[in-house]
């Protein structure tokens, strides 16, 4: 009895896929809850928060004092009468100006400081993003070294185009998660618990 040769082809698979699960080892990891409970995550975005907040508040005295000379500067406006003699509107004249032209050079820097300091936080934020998704990386690398697992699935990815998961369902029994987390905060501080601290943080897990 002859085949179609779309079940040929189906077979020919089905041989395949079992000879794979014969011989590799697979496993999952979600490396986006790996990441968010890795010790070393909160002093990171703590000392981001910090380094933000600081330049927050420059930017905001700086714009205080510009404000006040705007008022300064509206209060010589204000003084102007052209009853008053010529020589007293020269001198209120060179007085506005003057502080015109602070402003605008007060303004200038401002700009230039909001910018620069912009450019080197974000530095800042990739240089502390890429060496904690690398030491993640590390961590499930080493941890599927030591299971001798041939590949190991990233259960957090997402296909960015429909908005769901890569790999909808995956047998808990292939998740190494806990493992990798375990293993990446090795060398936390004595008492680290990542569960409190994103309590303390307002960060609430799916379930």
């Amino acid at each position: 009895m002859k085949f179609p040769i779309i079940s040929t082809v189906a077979v020919a698979l089905a041989a395949l896929v079992s000879t794979a699960q014969a011989e590799l080892k697979l496993a999952s990891v979600d490396v986006n809850l790996v990441y968010t409970k890795y010790h070393k995550r909160f002093d990171t975005e703590t000392r981001l928060k910090t380094a933000m907040e600081e330049i927050r508040t420059e930017v905001q005295k700086r714009q205080a004092e510009i404000a006040k000379l705007r008022e300064e500067a509206e209060a010589l406006k204000a003084q102007y009468d052209p009853s008053r003699a010529q020589k007293e509107i020269d001198a209120l004249r060179k007085k506005l100006e003057a502080k015109v032209t602070v402003i605008q050079s007060k303004e200038k820097d401002l700009q230039e400081y909001a910018s620069t300091r912009e450019k080197a936080f974000q530095e800042l934020y990739r240089r502390d993003l890429t060496v904690l998704f690398s030491d993640v990386q590390k961590s499930v690398e080493a941890e599927a070294t030591k299971g001798g697992y041939d590949l190991v699935i990233d259960a957090s990815a997402t296909n960015a185009t429909i908005r769901t998961k890569v790999f909808p369902h995956i047998n808990k029994a292939f998740d190494i998660t806990p493992q990798v987390i375990q293993a990446i905060n090795a060398d936390a501080p004595a008492g680290f618990d990542a569960d409190a601290e994103l309590k303390k943080a307002g960060i609430n897990l799916p379930q």
